[in-house]
């Protein structure tokens, strides 16, 4: 399996720029990736620096020097011969012997030989080394740890898939962008493929060729001092006191000694015996004062019988939306008599982890008449959403924001708007949403504190604020708090899950087709309804056949709940064919205008303005949608075919994020530069609108040498690179800008930079 060279773009640029120079030195950490990047030089002579080979005078050069031992300085004199006037690439400098690092460092001097050269950043090395750089013989880079991002395209490549976030995340986080410990932790890894989406399971993969990697760091650290690497492998940050021989393998905080690389802390833990690792625990559980460690501490090491100890700490790990780990220790305060108090937080953590019945079998056996009105209106949400036993659900209900948003969900607005006494923070939530679904929404959306004993339900609540954002228009508001609130949840799978199809649908308005599609096939979640309306509509509008999709979606329509319509006739009009104008008509009876409009808007994308522009121009002058007004305006400039209008509407969807239909409505107007960059944006979508002007394909030659140019290369950088004539790179890009309706480099930077980014 090939591991592939990526994100290291401009370095790259800067190696083969050196070597029509003096040289260059790369330095960086070991295993960042220095060797590989040096690798990619066309070079004459390759030399590999070694520590054996650094006591011996020109030992490096070995290969290169006669048989016969001649004098040393017939020996230099050799090797002197063989460098001169040739690109040498020097892999590890730092370890050179003095007799090499001189000649080197001579034929630099006097531009004799172009030299480009790794070494370790903050290792010793022989005086003409540091010269090199210390007296401007050479620029000196330093080579950083790769990103996230860099590293998730490391894995999508090697995998030939897509990677879960959270998968590429952890590893990224383990590795610290170090691409050594990256592969020997991928080669070990037990990586499984669903819906397309490669994603890590169990613990962090430890190949026998890492562990060895880190325990010779570790190996020279006397046996107090591996007492401490090893409890702060269990309980960091420590206060603790610690010898200078730590230096580099911990580092000071403000929070205390932590160790100096993820990695240590898992090795730490896996070579650690049992009984050493159990006292570890226990000592550790005796002097923290944090509960939520302490109880941790004390379930691992075997002594967790302190019911509130235990109940205290799933508290806070439920607050900190930590469920897996509040659910074991709410389990375990239950388990040593925590009582009901235990019994139900564990099924509150339960509904929140999308167990329904689970969380109603325990609701039952702990449930009494002094229940608090918070807990009765998590266990009706809970039969009402999750059971569906929405009548058992209002019949327990004390909560009037809780009454209310029963019929919210029934599409019963007239009834809930009524309801409303004002006396809840929730209920401001809830009147913000039916403003929202009725076009009334003017917005901000209220501030509703979050209460201690409602932490886990507080979530809904930020879903409100996107449901009404979205249906408002404000897309880059509700983004903001999906996004946020997605990155959050590394440690709860199914709310993970149910944000990452919120940012799905928030993408898919903005166009972004394959990011949508990605963080649908990343989800899972135990009810797919509203995932498979998703996909649906963007399979259809990526010109695939979405059919199955849209059955699957349809066997598991929710009973009862209205805001479910929204996104299952997007996935009937796209995917089945269904009329935009019944989805319109069965919004408009409901009195649910913001939807209205929207499905008034697929019918203008789909061809049938004519029968769209008088009403969303009514729906312009009596709602507040932010996008109402735009969708209107197209339709009209469609009708009248007033290409200067189109291109207003395209900047004005531009201006929204709206990509795709800003390319849709520059399609329309015939101007085909602007079209250019918007389609650019699209990722991939085939819709109707869009086929109106397809953008002209640059063949395989023009695409490389119009990403080259784009990303900064001069034409004649560009000729070096690809080993062609300057005249052939002239007449790639001419035929490329002409294609795509651009004159410019800036432009073209644009109208690529969804390929490229």
């Amino acid at each position: 399996m090939g591991w592939p060279f990526v994100g290291r773009d401009a370095e790259l640029v800067a190696v083969r720029r050196a070597v029509r120079g003096a040289g260059l030195i790369v330095a960086g950490s070991a295993g960042v990736g220095k060797t590989r990047l040096v690798d990619e030089v066309a070079c004459d002579v390759r030399l590999r620096a070694t520590a054996a080979m650094s006591v011996i005078p020109l030992g490096v050069m070995a290969p290169f020097l006669p048989s016969v031992e001649p004098s040393p300085l017939a020996m230099l004199h050799a090797a002197h011969d063989v460098l001169r006037g040739r690109v040498v690439v020097v892999d590890d400098m730092h370890l050179l012997d003095d007799a090499s690092a001189g000649l080197l460092h001579m034929l630099v001097q006097h531009r004799e030989a172009v030299v480009v050269a790794t070494l370790r950043s903050g290792e010793r090395m022989p005086d003409p080394v540091v010269a090199l750089w210390k007296d401007e013989l050479l620029p000196r880079i330093e080579l950083p740890p790769l990103g996230q991002a860099e590293v998730t395209e490391v894995l999508s490549t090697v995998l030939g898939g897509a990677v879960e976030s959270t998968s590429a995340k952890r590893l990224w986080t383990a590795c610290a962008g170090n691409m050594l410990l990256l592969r020997e932790m991928h080669f070990a890894a037990e990586w499984v493929e669903r819906n397309g989406i490669w994603s890590l399971e169990g613990p962090l993969p430890l190949s026998p060729r890492l562990v060895e990697l880190i325990e010779a760091h570790l190996a020279a650290v006397p046996d107090e001092d591996r007492r401490v690497l090893e409890l702060l492998a269990f309980g960091e940050p420590l206060d603790l006191a610690a010898s200078e021989a730590l230096d580099g393998l911990v580092v000071v905080t403000d929070d205390g000694l932590r160790l100096g690389h993820p990695l240590y802390g898992e090795v730490l833990r896996a070579q650690c015996p049992p009984l050493r690792k159990r006292n570890h625990q226990r000592y550790l559980a005796s002097v923290l004062d944090d509960p939520l460690r302490v109880a941790v501490l004390r379930l691992e090491s075997g002594t967790a019988d302190d019911p509130s100890l235990l109940l205290t700490a799933a508290q806070m790990a439920t607050a900190r939306g930590a469920v897996a780990l509040a659910e074991r220790l709410a389990r375990a305060a239950w388990a040593v008599g925590g009582g009901v108090e235990a019994g139900l937080l564990l099924a509150q953590v339960l509904v929140f982890s999308d167990r329904p019945a689970e969380a109603e079998e325990v609701f039952a056996m702990v449930s009494t008449d002094d229940d608090s009105p918070v807990v009765r209106a998590i266990r009706a949400m809970n039969l009402a959403w999750g059971l569906g036993r929405v009548e058992e659900a209002a019949g327990m209900l004390e909560m009037n924001a809780a009454r209310v948003n029963l019929l919210f969900d029934a599409g019963k607005y007239a009834e809930a708007r009524a309801m409303l006494t004002g006396e809840e923070p929730e209920e401001a939530a809830i009147l913000a949403m039916i403003d929202a679904v009725e076009g009334r929404y003017v917005g901000p959306f209220p501030e509703v504190p979050k209460r201690e004993d409602h932490t886990l339900a507080w979530e809904t609540t930020r879903f409100a604020e996107v449901f009404a954002l979205s249906l408002h228009g404000d897309l880059a508001g509700a983004e903001r708090i999906a996004v946020q609130a997605h990155e959050e949840k590394s440690e709860w799978d199914s709310m993970r899950s149910t944000w990452a199809v919120a940012r799905a649908g928030i993408a898919r308005a903005r166009g972004q087709l394959e990011d949508a599609r990605r963080l649908l096939r990343e989800a899972r979640t135990v009810r797919p309804f509203a995932q498979l309306c998703l996909l649906a509509s963007i399979e259809a509008m990526l010109g695939n056949d979405a059919r199955e999709l849209l059955a699957a979606a349809e066997k598991q329509v929710p009973q009862g709940m209205r805001p479910s319509r929204y996104g299952l006739w997007d996935a009937r009009i796209w995917a089945g064919g269904t009329s935009p104008f019944e989805a319109a008509a069965d919004f408009r009876a409901h009195g649910e205008f913001a939807a209205e409009a929207l499905m008034l808007y697929e019918a203008v994308r789909l061809g049938h303005a004519d029968g769209a522009a008088a009403r969303l121009r009514e729906l312009a002058e009596t709602t507040t949608g932010l996008l109402v007004p735009v969708y209107a305006a197209h339709a009209d400039a469609l009708v009248r075919n007033d290409s200067a209008a189109l291109v207003a509407v395209a900047a004005r969807f531009e201006e929204a994020g709206m990509m795709l239909h800003a390319a849709e409505a520059a399609a329309a107007s015939g101007d085909r530069a602007l079209f250019s960059r918007l389609v650019a944006f699209c990722q991939g979508a085939r819709t109707p609108a869009l086929a109106l002007m397809t953008a002209p394909a640059l063949t395989r030659r023009e695409r490389e040498i119009a990403a080259l140019a784009a990303r900064g290369l001069t034409n004649r950088e560009i000729a070096e690179s690809l080993v062609i004539s300057v005249r052939t790179v002239d007449n790639h890009l001419s035929n490329a800008y002409a294609k795509l309706g651009i004159t410019t480099r800036g432009e073209l930077a644009l109208v690529l930079s969804d390929d490229s980014g």
